[in-house]
């Protein structure tokens, strides 16, 4: 008989593919009135909101929203607050797409230079968490240039222009340095639901002149980005095609991936387990992919037995386990541990997995096992997180807390 899956007992965000933070950006943008914007004053002094330094041609690379003059970020008649200017960096620019950024806790720091000569953008793709205040700086380390940060999101809607912000619903914006006087361009976000962004590294001047200037080669910048949360604060998200009326003996169903790509299954009856687990495997895949979306997916096989024809395990038997197969993160085998130590940590930053079991090095297992002591006050499975037992060299043995939210 069907039943309703057991309470979680933990808070579950929407995924960032459902809600309309999005669209709501899209139509703040177009709608003045309805838009909470404004250029915060930079700390250097350089950050009018009316005109920026120059501007760029009527209209801007791509069109200026609804009642804007297309200069500089200016509003419309009738008083309205002052909306970014919708440049296009990568279709009027020279632009190179580097690496994808995820934000989920603590600081990172970046190294970069044009040395090149080919491009006058750096392009990053930017993910980060609901409700995790970002600080982001982009300063000057050698050459003559003025460091320049804007922001877009996936539909287009540029969200900082380097020296107007636009903050709502979906995200708030706050203007710390323009870049043109200091040195150093700073702002800081916050988003209200987890999204994909694109942080554009360029220079003022490249900016003035609609993306057709070059950067001086000699140009070099350190690109520092701090999220104010502490690492083990990732929030689960449920897939966006769950259905929780899919209930087979009190356990409910992983749905195929969706979007595609960030995970397979073996088979929907070899799939089911406690909701918990089931938003355990999303987030964690759904991150693994954010972070890189060019390595395999993860491979997701035996989450129960009961209905799964042609498995015998000694646990599977309650709905909070499962197998994994995820390449060099899972195979012992492979000389680069860097993939295991990543993955593995993902798990603890759910703060919802008891336990990981893989055949790996002790310097792995300390690692992880050094990684959710600092992090996590309770008791995982077996009082260890990250056991080492055999038969599980290529892949991850995990188990989730129960319904009640204990491990042993």
């Amino acid at each position: 008989m069907l039943r309703t899956a057991p309470s979680s007992g933990y808070t579950r965000a929407v995924h960032p593919g459902s809600g309309g933070g999005k669209a709501l950006l899209v139509a703040l943008a177009l709608v003045l009135g309805a838009a909470v914007a404004g250029a915060c004053s930079s700390d250097d002094g350089d950050g009018s909101p009316a005109g920026g330094a120059g501007g760029v041609p009527s209209g801007g690379q791509g069109g200026a929203p609804a009642g804007g003059t297309g200069g500089g970020g200016t509003g419309g008649a009738g008083g309205e607050a002052p909306v970014p200017e919708q440049h296009a960096p990568c279709e009027a620019g020279s632009c190179w797409s580097a690496s994808a950024l995820e934000l989920l806790c603590g600081p990172r720091s970046i190294d970069e230079d044009f040395s090149s000569g080919l491009y006058n953008v750096h392009e990053y793709s930017l993910w980060i968490a609901e409700g995790i205040g970002v600080e982001i700086s982009l300063a000057a380390t050698a050459g003559d240039w003025a460091p320049a940060l804007l922001l877009r999101d996936e539909e287009g809607l540029v969200l900082h222009d380097g020296a107007v912000a636009l903050s709502s619903a979906a995200a708030s914006i706050e203007v710390l340095s323009t870049g043109k006087a200091s040195g150093t361009a700073s702002f800081r976000i916050t988003a209200h639901a987890q999204q994909r962004l694109s942080l554009f590294v360029t220079a003022w001047g490249v900016v003035d002149g609609g993306f057709a200037e070059p950067i001086p080669t000699d140009a070099v910048y350190a690109l520092d980005l701090a999220a104010d949360c502490a690492p083990g604060e990732l929030e689960l998200v449920s897939p966006p095609n769950f259905d929780p009326g899919d209930v087979d003996g009190g356990y409910v169903v992983l749905p195929p991936a969706e979007p595609a790509g960030l995970y397979d299954t073996k088979h929907a009856d070899c799939s089911r387990g406690i909701r918990r687990l089931i938003d355990v495997l999303y987030t964690v895949a759904w991150q693994w992919h954010e972070r890189d979306p060019s390595r395999p997916p993860i491979h997701v096989l035996d989450l129960n037995e009961a209905w799964c024809s042609g498995v015998d395990h000694a646990t599977h038997d309650d709905g909070t386990h499962a197998d994994l197969v995820v390449g060099c993160a899972t195979d012992v085998s492979c000389s680069d541990k860097a993939p295991v130590l990543e993955l593995a940590k993902l798990f603890v930053d759910t703060g919802e997995v008891c336990g990981i079991i893989n055949d790996n090095t002790s310097e792995v297992l300390g690692q992880v096992n050094g990684y959710f002591d600092q992090n996590h006050a309770y008791e995982p499975w077996h009082q260890t997180f990250m056991r080492n037992i055999g038969g599980h060299t290529q892949h991850f043995h995990v188990r989730v807390k129960q319904p009640d939210g204990t491990c042993n």
